[in-house]
């Protein structure tokens, strides 16, 4: 099943996991693989088990993520999306020219720059630049410049049945709406086809095949499917459950061409402003000698390093890297060039040499990147040991207060709540934890906690699955922060 459908609609048809109590375990569950790295209060011996064994971070990643852009950027460092002309179209006065008939004698580029954050309405105020300068027309073309960031827009080794969702949006230069698009399936009763909903002016097209059924029959082997094809054209197939008050079934769907996707809103918006140009052209090459005429900063690395943190935000995540790649290189953001450069910030601005780490991506969605738990508790040592002057911890999630880990089953409950602050890391077979615990006596120490290989029978997998109960293996990371909270002093095995 696409996680489009897991991650943003079950809660239509089940309870919330939120709502989903676990219990201590001391036994994990049997054939998982289990890394424990953590530190006491006043001792520098690193207990746990498997502490040097090279496990999947999923999510954890993002935290070499943020921990680089804030030591290399900054927390102030903001996204700039600009709009230049010639400089022979810009008067004295600094604003456009245009002649008699309001047509503009020069080229448009709009400079895209990874902002994550960048949507349709910013793009608006931007074009806005042309409008209010009088601009009807432009007789040469518009140059939608994506160079600061090359090479693939999805890592290595991301799930192929993933890429419609838009848990795997892809990072591009250019970013509109998170490359995402929410829209809907409305059913017609038992055993017809629903039709899709799409927003107004959102530059996709969606068909369908999908034949409603009863929510008592939805789920097994009769699930909703999504297709992406090339252009940002989807397929949606296989069964859509019928709600009451026949509801539509919400979607949420990543872009497959950041390119199209780009071109699309800029004719669109173009065409809502009655400014008539030439042609829309992709240039991945730097334009330069130019004259800016607007620009929309972003909120601070701050602010975005933190709503990836809490939502756990894959787009966010990756465009940062890309910028850190890029800021450090001053080339084109490669995820080669990008995951090289975070490597260097460390080792560089951390003292954190990463060794045999094996990243492919800022956002820790490829199986491919590898990690050992010992290398982890490193890094949050460092933040640990220089939180006054980084500034980090605030950016995490806080157990039964924020984020990802503001209903997670382990540490929602006293003595865990309010003490743990973390980063969740979760890929299918993967759950992951590690930050902070504030201790019985007050104290913060560094953890890692990270369960690998995962696998319950059937009946148990639909049960997680459907949100009817929680993920055991919860139960064993409960009692081992439970043993840290406590100050346990453990060896290598548990």
């Amino acid at each position: 099943m696409n996680k489009f459908i897991k991650y943003f609609a079950l809660s239509l048809l089940f309870s919330a996991h939120s709502a989903l109590a676990i219990k201590a375990s001391p036994t994990p569950i049997p054939g998982s693989q289990v890394g424990v790295a953590y530190l006491k209060p006043n001792d520098n011996k690193i207990y746990g088990q498997n502490i040097d064994t090279f496990m999947h971070p999923a999510s954890t990643l993002k935290v070499l993520t943020a921990l680089s852009a804030v030591l290399y950027l900054g927390h102030d460092y903001t996204f700039k999306t600009t709009i230049s002309v010639n400089p022979n179209a810009v008067n004295a006065q600094g604003k456009v020219a245009t002649d008699q008939n309001g047509t503009l004698h020069s080229d448009v580029v709009i400079k895209f720059v990874g902002d994550p954050s960048f949507t349709a309405k910013s793009y608006r105020t931007l074009l806005d630049s042309l409008s209010r300068s009088g601009v009807k027309s432009i007789a040469g073309d518009v140059i939608i410049d994506i160079s600061r960031f090359g090479g693939l827009t999805k890592g290595q080794g991301w799930s192929w049945d993933d890429t419609p969702v838009c848990f795997t949006a892809p990072a591009g230069a250019a970013i509109i709406n998170r490359n995402c698009v929410f829209a809907q399936l409305q059913p017609h009763g038992i055993g017809n086809i629903a039709t899709p909903i799409v927003s107004a002016g959102s530059p996709i097209t969606i068909a369908s095949d999908a034949v409603g059924v009863a929510q008592s029959n939805y789920g097994g082997n009769c699930e909703l499917e999504a297709d992406l094809f090339m252009k940002n054209q989807y397929r949606i197939s296989g069964c859509v459950p019928v709600l009451p008050q026949n509801k539509p079934w919400p979607l949420s769907l990543s872009v497959s061409d950041t390119d199209q996707w780009a071109v699309d809103w800029t004719n669109n918006i173009l065409k809502e402003k009655k400014i008539n140009y030439r042609s829309i052209k992709i240039a991945r090459q730097e334009q330069t000698g130019l004259s800016a005429i607007g620009m929309i900063e972003s909120a601070s690395l701050d602010v975005l390093a933190k709503y990836m943190l809490h939502r756990s935000n894959n787009l966010y995540a990756d465009a940062i890297a890309k910028t850190v790649g890029y800021e450090f290189y001053k080339m084109p953001a490669t995820y080669a060039r990008t995951t090289r450069a975070i490597r260097q910030v460390l080792r560089q601005y951390a003292n954190i040499d990463l060794g045999n780490t094996y990243l492919v991506d800022g956002n820790g969605l490829s199986p491919h990147n590898l990690v050992t738990p010992h290398k982890m508790l490193e890094v949050l040592e460092f933040i640990n040991l220089n939180d006054d002057k980084i500034d980090f911890i605030k950016l995490l999630p806080v157990a039964d207060e924020s984020g990802t880990l503001h209903w997670r089953a382990s540490t929602r409950n006293a003595p865990l709540g309010k003490n743990v602050t973390a980063k969740t890391g979760t890929l299918t077979n993967v759950s992951n934890l590690m930050g902070f615990m504030k201790t019985k006596t007050g104290a913060r120490v560094p953890f890692v906690f990270y369960t690998n290989s995962i696998s319950y029978d059937q009946r148990t997998r639909d049960l997680v699955k459907y949100h009817k109960i929680a993920s055991p293996h919860l139960g064993y990371e409960r009692y081992v922060l439970e043993q840290i909270y406590d100050e346990k002093v453990m060896g290598r095995d548990f």
